[in-house]
């Protein structure tokens, strides 16, 4: 600062000329590198603020240039068109799913018809596809793996003149510990007799053989073959 006044006065006999006080304002103010403040204004700012400030400020500066490029990236964004995007992923995953559930189901469904027709006889494929068909139409309701009524009607086919030759029910099959004697003989006189055969003789009483070595099977009089030694 004093070598800035020191220039303001000229030197006269190798010392400072006296000047008064208009003439030093006068080149004060002539002197453009030279800058006069009132500290109790406020208008001085020391160096090490300045430069904090200056920092601040190119800090600023740094972050509204970032901010500013991220938002021209949002605007350089179609977002119509991520918006139509997302819609249609979110309907494919919708449509996707129930596709899915749907599958299972059907094949939930078929697995437990499939368990429940096990237990009915049919007298041919044929007949049991056509009762299926007629079961598959009704579309019972399968609750914990039972079709809700699915007995009740499956009876009522049993007992119907057009369904009932579809199956092969207990009363057409012949009771096996009831067996008749003779032709035409036993319980109801409808079961099968028999087969009889007839003893073979020898020595003119049946069944009464005196050869050790032969048997009678009622058929024919067979040999054992002799043992060899």
């Amino acid at each position: 600062m004093y070598e800035y006044l020191k220039k303001l006065f000229k030197e006269v006999d190798g010392q400072p000329e006296a000047i008064t006080a208009e003439e030093l304002i006068k080149r004060i103010q002539a002197d453009k590198n030279l800058n006069i403040v009132n500290l109790k204004e406020g208008g001085y700012v020391s160096k090490d603020k300045f430069d904090a400030k200056e920092t601040e400020l190119t800090g600023i500066k740094t972050q509204l240039a970032d901010a500013n490029k991220e938002i021209q990236s949002y605007k350089d964004m179609d977002i119509e068109g991520i918006k139509k995007s997302a819609q249609e992923w979110e309907n494919k995953y919708k449509t996707d799913t129930a596709a899915l559930n749907d599958k299972l189901t059907a094949q939930e469904r078929k697995h437990q018809t499939d368990m429940f027709f096990s237990g009915y006889e049919f007298t041919s494929k044929a007949a049991q596809a056509g009762i299926r068909m007629e079961f598959d139409k009704k579309e019972f309701k399968l609750e914990d793996g039972v079709f809700q009524g699915a007995s009740d009607y499956m009876k009522s086919l049993m007992e119907n003149e057009d369904y009932k030759g579809a199956f092969v029910l207990k009363e057409d099959k012949p009771d096996e510990t009831d067996q008749g004697a003779g032709t035409g003989a036993g319980a109801g006189g409808n079961q099968k007799p028999l087969p009889t055969f007839a003893t073979g003789s020898i020595g003119g009483n049946a069944g009464a053989g005196t050869d050790k070595n032969i048997f009678n099977f009622g058929f024919h009089r067979l040999r054992e073959p002799e043992k060899t030694e």
